[in-house]
């Protein structure tokens, strides 16, 4: 009997958390996405973010990032704002009604993160985080080369 791959369990992990995080945004009328992106705006409150930022953190086309966003200011959740280091640049904020919405996003993150490490000791999720953020670091190398390089 072969082993199932490492690969298999990690999609079948990343479809679940999904999931679940679609069902629990669906009851305060969001996708997971805007979640993801509430938080991630959230988190980075000290620091100008722009659609690009949006764009890297989620590995996602420009046009999935535009569209995206369009929906959530469309929804009063962000807005954007000339950046004050350059005019040309808009700056993405969370409105208050996004501000609201932090508390219950960081709350439901932080659940599924006890979750996701439930039964594990504290040396395992140590262990577990670090060979996530390894998994997490494949293409990193590849894209800073690529970018050195001009391609």
């Amino acid at each position: 009997m072969s082993v199932r791959r490492l690969g298999a369990w990690l999609r079948d992990a990343e479809h679940q958390m999904n999931f679940e995080m679609n069902e629990f945004a669906r009851s305060y009328g969001l996708t997971g996405m805007q979640m993801s992106v509430i938080d991630f705006l959230s988190r980075r409150a000290a620091a100008a973010t722009f659609q690009v930022d949006v764009e890297r953190e989620f590995h996602v086309q420009r046009s999935t990032a535009s569209v995206l966003i369009k929906r959530m200011m469309a929804r009063g959740l962000v807005t954007r704002v000339v950046a004050t280091s350059d005019s040309r640049k808009r700056q993405l904020r969370l409105t208050s009604q996004g501000q609201k919405l932090v508390p219950i996003v960081t709350t439901y993150l932080e659940q599924q993160d006890a979750k996701i490490l439930a039964g594990l000791s504290a040396s395992e999720a140590v262990a577990f985080r670090l060979a996530l953020r390894q998994v997490a670091q494949w293409g990193k190398a590849t894209e800073r080369k690529d970018e050195e390089n001009g391609n």
